[in-house]
């Protein structure tokens, strides 16, 4: 059987045993999601119960419950079949049922899941027969029908079900008990309570204590139960006796019963059919539907009434939705429950309610805020405390009877809070030291920046004890990890709970809203004057169903009509008009009870007041009525003041109605007053009295004088009482307050009225006037009374100068000399609230800038800040409760953040802002400033817990974010706000601080650090980044600058520095756009950075990308006339002839530039060296990949961008000497890179090279003469600059001066001048040309200056050395006197080369694998060949010399040099020795001057052993077998004499190959050398010369002797031709060999590949006199017919065709159209099928023009070229038929494996040539062209031609090219050209124009005459 097939593709997996199905855990997720869907619809209440009915049927349709593990146990026992016992003789243990692995903890939620699931459905039919009750008329019969015990029953069940899955659940047995005495079951429900009890401890050990209500409500149900049935043996046991020793509290009673509203027939023995009957005759009533349970809507719903239907006399039933009395026990799973979920909740949850049932009976003392439940909370949390910790409770196992061994983890999940508390407690300790290390940098920072702080505020004076001690607390808190809950100042207090308890509505309103402006009228100062605001104590608010239960059931049971309803509602809102506060909607609720119902509600109380005495307790009911009728008078009273205001817009028939309503409280109001007991309450009294001196305010016609007097008496008797009265009215706006100080208040405000209603209608038309007035009432300490005169004038002390002075003149302060009316405004500005001060210092304020004294309007906004600040510790605000001060504080917050902007914006922006803030002033509002930083700095502690972890936001909507951005924002502008003022404190107290500038930067530093870590520096769109930029860039005095600096330019625009000590950090800034105005402040700084690293770290660094930037945002350079005039100076200069003198001139710093001052916005860049160190970027970043090491030639982008850079700066500072020597250096390597990778400019372009060259030499000129001008203590730091200076410019000079450029920028012939004579205009040169001579001398010069500097620079003594040299070789009679007389010595030359030894030998020995520098070695030892061979020296003595150096051969020993022929060996070996240090082969001299030695190409004695020595020595080391010279550019090498050496090699070289006559290696280096143009100097020269060579060697080679007369002058054409075409067939043959067609073969392949570079004359030359000798040598003795018998028949042949052709065009014949087309004429095709018209005409023409005797020079060239090819081709097969082409090519190229035989077709069947259609294609092919041939050419001219095939024979290709034969000669021609093109791509161009040229000039007359045909 074959094996199952497996893809071998697919490698199997390694564990597929260990697959899991997750079939389970889907099916559980599903129930789940079914299970929160009824769950849903089941909280929303009886009108989605249908829905939740069938969510719950699809719940239990669920696959979970048809599991094993599903069933109940009650249910595995009813499905037990067979008997009950066991087999007798098992004969295997029984399998266990294969239980699926709980990988996912499905295993543990599944059980949970099912309990939930029954317990919530069983509460769902419990509400279901609640809503029943609820919504039937009879109570009685709805518990009495079927389908409700059904539902009963079910809920039983379910309950039970729940049970088996967890039986720990208390509350759920207290349910089933409840339910089940509803059933009438008290066994059962008996039961279930003692299930209840009986969870966690044995009661028979000790006496433990119920661990939850739960319990202890089960143990109290079971006490009465036990009771009812007298069961004491059942109450004597341990566990009933913590429920018969205590009790219950009354409060915890109501909740006893889980289900109130079911009947408990075991309450008792009597039978449950014995209950009274029940009236059901009901009488018709109105039924008022209230659409929520609340007493608004109540009041409302019964005004809506009255509105709608009028007062009617039915009784009123009320239709409420369910009141929340006690809340569904509806517990919600959001997630499927995990086994850790409720140990977390359990922690996280603190349950107070664990304690036993029975000691509540000892908390019933407390107060009713803390004790009284809100409609059954308490029970709430403990149904919700239970339904959270489902899994950490369990029945007694003891109980139970199951065993003691359980799995582990429902162990430890089980475990108490205690003992899991203490397992954690590690956990939670290392978890604070983690949040402590992550708070630690963040409190660092804030310790660092408020020790700073105060030390700075201590160092200016500050001794405000309070604002040290705040900057105290917090630097203190700055050791603790909680630090917001140690806070105990209310402002900051109150800033955290508007952070931890976010109230959104509040804060937007308060906080977020915009600014509105400021309503400028006296209606504002009424508003701002309403003690409204004012001390506003903690009051809770109104509950909105507290009572409504028992009002509604009242209200239902009883005979009330709509009026008692009203009167009942109003009489229960008057209870708490004095201990609540109402909501808004509970205020409008209660004003439009009173007005709808008035008249009702005015009857109802007469009514009640007449029959008082009647009630039970008749003072009790005074009291109401007294109280009621007060609340009434004042709740009018509000109204008729909110509708009678200046802003309010009610019609006056609601005014005249509410003022009646209002006098007939008043009225009923006084009655009660004036019959008020003396032992009632004496509140109401000063109420009373209160109340009627607002009335008499608001009546109409009333004089103020009165209404004054009214209040002052008022406040007197409120001052006489001895108890402090003060009455709060939480509910009233015109009076919450009764008390002296709101009596004040009035007083106050009526007696300023004037003044305020002057400053109000004023308005800002007269500022003057205005600050007058408000300048003595804000700030009374500036104002001086004069007290010289009668009248007494004010006086404002603007500044403490103008106050001295007004002192000086006897002046008072205002304080002391003001009058009652001033004195009366302070006092009610001291009363009044923040928001009217603060509008009159923005007043005051305002009115000094209409008089532009900004000053003056900064010092306003200065105190109001100050006066905000200290309005925080006021008791105004101190003692208004939380809650009510949370709106205040945010309000002032908004209040603070406005004074906040403006006063920072002229801080900032106004120069003279702080020029009238005195030290005093100073001080007052620092402190206020640092009190506020250390306010806000709340918002950072909470941000920080948050951020670590430690808390939650409360919100996370957009609300709440931006309150968080708005608080970080006022910190930023706080804190800019508070540096401005000790950077002036700092100004006007410089003896308090050592460095002034260090501290303030280290301040910035330390408040960007503490806003940096905290991610919003940038807030307030980057107004502290910003100042702080500027404020470091305006300081100079700072150490490490850049530090702070280059964060602060990281997080405005996103800019790296690189340096400094610290890296930048990531504050999340988004980066701005880096604007110009901003980029040239950060232009000096930047610069200095720059200058302070090396230019190679720069362009490694972020600082060159920086700057980068900053050029980006700069942009270009803008030009004005003086900036263009400077450019168009230097461009001429720069192209000027090198005048001698003005080089020696900058030597003495006499050289300048003739520019003029530039001033342009860029001229301050200009002056930072801004442009120079762009452009030395630009340079460096070129200069970055070194030219000897590099492989390819580099993009000059960089260097011109940096030229242009240095261009610019000069065109700012012309004498800055390091710009010109940069731009110096641009031209030099702009110089360099053109000569160094090839030799085409050297050879084309030499113009260029000498613009390049002079403009360095005049750049040089200007910076060597700008240095030298330059005071030495600047050049400290750049003698590295220097050096390079005088260094490059001597290399300049020197090289200039050398081969490839030879003196030519000295050279200045174009360069005239013109002078007018009377003979005539001559012209002259400008000034003398500078000589090598002085170039050199002066070089020698700059070198000996560099080594001044830099004396172990081997270079300079290196360079000095050569340049004396080379003096001392110039000839002595070329130069002038003075330079014969300062001539060098020999021992000048030999001192400077042994210096320059000297210097390289001192250097460092190089490291392993380098080569040691041997350019000083080599050169003493050339150089002292040369004194030799010169001469100049005696070879011993040379010999000594060398030998005294480092390298000498034989270690130095002395050498004997006894004969002349001894000297040339002794220096080969010391060549060689250098050699063997050159391991690299570098030193490509060393091995030339070895082969020079050994063959003196200027001698006449040419040896061949010498020169096949010297061939040795470079085949060895130089070139390679196939002749190609591996000559490497040394490091030291200038640019360009790398071409300059190659060709001299090749010149010796090929001298070396002519002696030897070496041919093949000859060829090979002309190929190598034609294909290498580029790298050779003077190249065509060279290839010239070369070319000259080998022909002459070819010539001595085959002994080819010039033929030096015509020898063809005697042979006709068709002689010529038959000959040729023997001498082709001749050379075909493989045997054939001649020397002279050897050397025609060489000629021609030199002719192709000289391809037109040089003029072919000589190569033609050769070819002619070589084909000369084969014609007479070979062509005569070539066997064959006689040559004139063969002319003769081919005449003939030709004679009869004339004839036959003349007959066949007389004859008619028709016009075939193809025939065009099948047989086209053209020179190419030859007429062998042409028309016979043409032939004839040919015969006319050559019958009347006869060729002459002779053959031309082309004709031989072309069957030269014949011969070769058909050397090359071999001899052709005759033995078939060959095809060929009737086309020949253009040229012997075109001709390379084509048929040879084509070029012979010209001939006729007798043989006989035609000479025209071969002059003819010989004119149009060109000169290297073969005639074409003619098919009539007879079969003895062995032809490799023949007939046409026929068509069938013929494949495509073929059949195309006879019909189209100028197409394929085209393409072939084309092909065969581009072959050619491959060989070599120089002079292919020009080659068949030269040798049209060529040949031409051999043409005589008749042949031009020919060709012009």
């Amino acid at each position: 059987m074959s094996p199952a097939f497996s893809a071998i593709n697919v490698e199997p997996e390694e564990n597929i045993d260990e697959e899991i199905d997750n079939t389970r855990e889907i099916q559980i997720d599903e129930a789940l999601k079914r299970f929160q869907t009824a769950l849903k619809l089941h909280a929303q209440g009886p009108k989605h119960y249908e829905e939740a009915s069938l969510a719950y049927e699809s719940l239990f349709e669920s696959e979970i419950f048809r599991y094993p593990e599903s069933a109940t146990d009650f249910e595995r026992a009813e499905r037990q079949q067979g008997p009950p016992h066991l087999g007798l003789d098992p004969p295997f243990p029984q399998p266990l049922d294969v239980a699926q692995e709980d990988i996912d903890g499905t295993g543990s939620s599944l059980p949970q899941t099912l309990y939930l699931a029954y317990k919530n459905h069983g509460q769902f039919a419990l509400d279901s027969v609640r809503h029943l009750v609820k919504a039937g008329r009879d109570e009685r019969s709805v518990l009495e029908d079927k389908k409700v015990i059904a539902s009963a029953e079910r809920a039983l069940y379910e309950f039970s079900a729940a049970l088996d899955f967890d039986p720990s659940d208390a509350e759920l047995w207290r349910r089933a008990a409840r339910v089940a005495a509803f059933l009438s079951s008290s066994r059962i429900s008996r039961y279930c309570l003692e299930a209840a009890i009986e969870l966690d401890d044995d009661p028979a050990i000790e006496e433990v204590e119920p661990p939850s209500l739960a319990e202890g409500f089960a143990g109290e149900q079971l006490r009465k139960q036990l009771d009812v049935l007298s069961d004491e043996m059942a109450l004597s046991h341990p566990i009933m006796a913590p429920f018969i020793k205590k009790s219950i509290s009354d409060r915890l009673k109501k909740h006893l019963d889980p289900f109130p509203f079911l009947p408990n027939p075991t309450e008792s023995l009597v039978a449950p059919g014995h209950s009274a009957p029940v009236n059901q005759q009901k009488a018709q009533r109105l039924i008022i539907n209230v659409p929520m349970a609340s007493w608004v809507d109540l009041g409302m719903s019964l005004v809506h009434s009255v509105a709608a239907g009028g007062v009617l006399g039915q009784a009123v039933t009320l239709e409420v939705p369910e009141i929340p009395d006690a809340q569904d026990d509806v517990q919600m799973l959001v997630e499927r429950p995990k086994p850790e979920l409720p140990e977390e909740n359990a922690t996280a949850q603190p349950a107070p309610e664990n304690r036993p049932a029975a000691q509540f009976k000892d908390d019933q003392g407390g107060s009713p805020k803390e004790c009284g439940g809100d409609n059954g909370n308490t029970a709430e949390e403990t149904r919700a405390e239970r339904s959270v910790s489902v899994l950490s409770r369990k029945r007694s196992q003891s109980t139970a009877g199951l065993p003691e061994g359980v799995d582990e983890e429902v162990v430890d999940q089980k475990r108490s809070k205690r003992i899991r508390r203490r397992e954690t407690a590690g956990e939670s300790m290392d978890a604070n030291t983690q949040y402590a290390t992550q708070l630690q940098p963040f409190q660092a920072a804030d310790q660092n920046l408020f020790q700073m702080t105060r030390n700075m505020v201590e160092n200016l004076g500050v001794t405000d004890r309070d604002t040290l001690d705040r900057l105290a607390e917090i630097l203190d808190s700055c050791a603790s990890s909680t630090r917001t809950a140690k806070l105990e100042r209310p402002a900051m207090v109150d800033l955290r709970e508007s952070l931890i308890k976010f109230d959104e509505e509040s804060t937007r309103v308060v906080v977020l809203s915009k600014k509105e402006p400021s309503s400028v009228g006296f209606s504002s100062f009424l508003e701002h004057s309403k003690p409204g605001s004012q001390n506003k104590p903690e009051t809770p608010l109104f509950h909105e169903t507290k009572g409504l239960k028992a009002f509604v059931q009242k209200v239902n049971e009883n005979w009330i009509g709509i009026p008692d309803v009203a009167f009942e509602w109003i009489k229960h809102v008057c209870s708490t008009y004095l201990t609540s506060k109402w909501s808004d909607a509970m205020k409008t609720a209660v004003v439009q009870v009173i007005s709808h119902l008035d008249e009702d509600i005015w009857k109802r109380m007469q009514y009640e007041l007449k029959y008082h005495a009647l009630s039970d307790d008749p003072a009790r009911t005074l009291a109401t009525i007294d109280e009621m009728a007060q609340m009434l008078f004042e709740l009018h009273l509000d109204v008729y003041e909110r509708i009678t205001n200046p802003n309010s817009a009610v019609d006056f028939a609601i005014r005249v109605e509410t003022k009646g309503r209002l006098g007939r409280w008043f009225t009923f109001a006084s009655q009660m007053s004036r019959d008020r007991p003396e032992t009632a309450d004496y509140s109401l009294s000063i109420r009373f009295l209160w109340s009627a001196v607002f009335a008499v305010t608001l009546t109409e016609g009333v004089s103020r004088d009165h209404v004054l007097q009214c209040w002052k008496s008022l406040r007197d008797k409120l001052v006489e009482d001895r108890d402090d009265v003060n009455i709060r009215l939480p509910n009233n706006a015109i009076m919450p307050e009764v008390s002296a100080r709101a009596a004040d208040r009035e007083i106050s405000k009526l007696t300023t009225m004037d003044f305020f209603l002057g400053l109000f209608q004023n308005d800002l038309s007269d500022p003057v006037s205005v600050i007058e007035s408000l300048e003595p009432v804000l700030n009374p300490s500036s104002v001086y009374a004069m007290t010289s005169g009668s009248m007494s004038s004010e006086v404002m002390a603007i500044d403490q100068d103008s106050a001295t002075a007004t002192g000086g003149r006897d002046g008072l302060p205002i304080s002391e000399t003001a009058d009652q009316g001033l004195r009366d405004l302070w006092k009610f500005l001291s009363s009044t609230s923040t928001e009217l001060r603060l509008f009159l210092w923005t007043r005051l304020g305002d009115a000094y800038h209409a008089i532009d004294y900004t000053t003056k309007q900064f010092s306003c906004l200065l105190k109001s800040i100050e006066m905000v600040i200290s309005d925080f510790e006021q008791d105004s605000y101190l003692t208004v409760s939380s809650e009510s001060r949370r709106p205040l504080f945010l309000k002032m917050l908004k209040f603070l953040d406005e004074l906040l902007i403006q006063a920072l914006s002229m801080a900032l922006n106004d120069a003279m802002a702080f020029d009238i803030v005195d030290d005093e002033h100073l001080k007052s509002s620092i402190s206020a400033l640092v009190k506020l930083s250390c306010m806000l700095h709340v918002t950072c502690m909470y941000e920080d817990e948050v951020r670590v972890g430690m808390k939650q936001h409360p919100s996370n909507g957009a609300t709440f974010q931006s309150f968080l951005t708005k608080l970080r924002e006022m910190q930023v502008r706080n804190w800019s706000l508070l540096y401005t003022m000790l950077k002036a404190g700092i100004a006007q107290n410089r003896a308090g601080f050592t460095t002034p500038d260090n501290d303030l930067a280290d301040y910035l530093a330390a408040i960007h650090q503490v806003l940096g870590l905290r991610k919003f520096c940038k807030a307030s769109n980057k107004i502290f980044l910003k100042m702080m930029r500027v404020e470091l860039l305006k300081q100079n005095l700072i150490d490490n600058w850049e530090d702070y600096l280059g964060q602060v330019l990281y997080d405005l625009y996103g800019l790296k520095l690189g340096v400094g000590l610290s890296e930048v950090q990531d504050h999340s800034c988004p980066p701005e756009k880096l604007e110009r105005r901003n980029t040239t402040a950060l232009v000096e700084r930047v610069a200095v950075l720059a200058n302070r690293m090396p230019m190679k770290d720069l362009l490694k660094s972020d600082l060159k990308t920086t700057i980068e930037h900053m050029q980006q945002a700069i942009g270009q350079t803008k030009s004005n006339q003086q900036f263009i005039q400077n450019l168009r100076i230097f461009n001429q200069t720069l192209h000027r002839p090198i005048p001698p003198l003005r080089l020696y001139e900058a030597l003495k710093g006499n050289v300048s530039i003739d520019a003029v001052t530039v001033n342009t916005p860029d001229s301050a860049l200009a002056k930072h060296r801004w442009f120079f160190l762009l452009g030395m970027i630009a340079f460096t970043k070129f200069k970055g990949v070194d030219l000897n090491r590099r492989q390819t030639p580099g993009a000059t982008d960089d260097l011109r961008i940096g030229a242009t850079f240095l261009r610019q700066q000069l065109q700012f500072t012309p004498d800055q000497w390091d710009a010109w020597f940069r731009l110096a250096e641009c031209f030099d390597y702009e110089l360099d890179e053109s000569v160094l990778w090839t030799a085409d400019k050297m050879n084309k372009e030499r113009a260029e090279l000498v613009k390049y060259q002079r403009s360095a030499i005049h750049c040089y000129t200007l910076a060597l003469s700008q240095l030298r001008n330059t005071p030495p203590d600047v050049l400290g730091d750049c003698i590295d600059d220097v050096h390079d200076l005088y260094y490059k410019f001597g290399m300049r000079m020197y090289a200039s001066s050398r081969e490839p450029f030879a003196m030519e920028p000295f050279h200045h012939s174009e360069h005239k001048r013109f002078i007018i004579l009377e003979s005539g205009v001559e012209s002259k040169d400008l000034h003398s040309q500078m000589e090598d001579y002085k170039v050199w001398k002066y070089a020698a010069r700059l070198f000996r200056k560099a080594m001044e500097v830099k004396p172990k620079q081997w270079q300079n003594p290196y360079m000095v050395a050569k340049c004396v040299w080379k003096m001392y070789q110039k000839p002595p009679t070329s130069l002038d006197h003075r330079d014969r007389r300062d001539r060098p010595t020999m021992q000048t030359v030999i001192t400077a080369l042994e210096k320059a030894v000297e210097v390289v030998s001192a250097l460092p020995k190089p490291r392993h694998g380098q080569d040691p520098i041997l350019e000083p070695h080599y050169k003493i030892v050339s150089i002292m060949h040369k004194l030799v061979m010169r001469g100049d020296i005696a070879p011993q003595e040379a010999a000594d010399i060398l030998q005294r150096q480092p390298y000498a051969i034989q270690d130095g020993e002395r050498v004997e040099i006894n004969e002349p022929e001894d000297w040339e060996p002794y220096v080969i070996k010391t060549l060689t020795h250098l050699r063997e240090k050159d391991r690299s082969n570098w030193q490509h001299r060393i091995i030339m001057r070895h082969a020079r030695i050994l063959f003196d190409e200027n001698s006449d004695e040419q040896g061949y052993v010498q020169a096949m020595a010297a061939f040795g020595v470079l085949r060895e080391s130089m070139l390679t077998k196939t002749m190609v010279m591996n000559v490497w550019k040394c490091d030291a090498e200038r640019p360009g004499r790398h071409h300059v050496y190659t060709e001299q090699y090749v010149r010796f070289v090929v001298k070396l190959l002519i002696v030897l006559k070496d041919r093949s290696n000859f060829e090979a280096l002309l190929r190598r050398l034609r294909k290498k143009g580029a790298d050779f100097y003077h190249f065509n020269d060279l290839w010239q010369t070369c070319c000259i060579a080998y022909l002459r060697l070819i010539r001595q080679t085959y002994q080819i002797s010039p033929v030096l007369e015509d020898d063809f002058k005697s042979i006709s054409p068709e002689e010529f031709d038959i000959i040729s075409s023997r001498i082709s067939d001749w050379s075909s043959d493989s045997s054939s060999s001649h020397p002279a067609l050897s050397a025609l073969q060489e000629a021609i392949e030199l002719k192709k590949l000289n391809a037109g570079l040089m003029k072919a004359g000589a190569i033609d030359d050769l070819v002619t006199d070589c084909y000369t000798a084969l014609y007479f040598e070979i062509g005569k003795s070539l066997p064959g017919p006689a040559v004139s018998t063969l002319i003769a028949e081919r005449e003939q042949a030709r004679l009869r065709e004339e004839a036959r052709q003349s007959e066949k065009a007389l004859e008619p014949k028709p016009a075939n159209p193809l025939s065009s087309l099948l047989n086209p004429q053209s020179h190419e095709n030859s007429g062998a099928e042409g028309a016979p018209g043409d032939s004839a005409a040919a015969n006319t023409e050559g019958a009347q023009r006869p060729r002459k005797t002779g053959v031309r020079r082309a004709d031989i060239l072309r069957k030269a070229e014949q011969v070769v090819l058909r050397a090359q081709e071999g001899p052709k097969p005759t033995g078939a038929k060959s095809r060929g082409s009737v086309s020949s090519g253009k040229t012997p190229a075109a001709e390379e494996g084509k048929d040879v035989g084509a070029n012979d077709d010209s001939r006729s069947d007798e043989g006989v040539p035609d000479e025209d259609a071969e002059m003819k294609d010989e004119e149009v092919e060109g000169d290297l062209s073969s005639a074409p041939g003619s098919v009539h050419d007879s079969a003895d001219d062995e032809s490799d031609l023949s007939d046409a095939p026929p068509e069938d024979v013929l494949d495509e290709d073929e059949a195309q090219q006879l019909m189209f034969p100028n197409l394929v000669r085209r393409s072939v021609e084309t092909v065969v050209v581009e072959d050619s093109d491959s060989e070599d791509s120089n002079g292919e161009e020009s080659s068949g124009e030269e040798g049209e040229e060529g040949e031409e000039d051999e043409m005589d007359e008749d042949e031009a005459e020919e060709a012009e045909e």
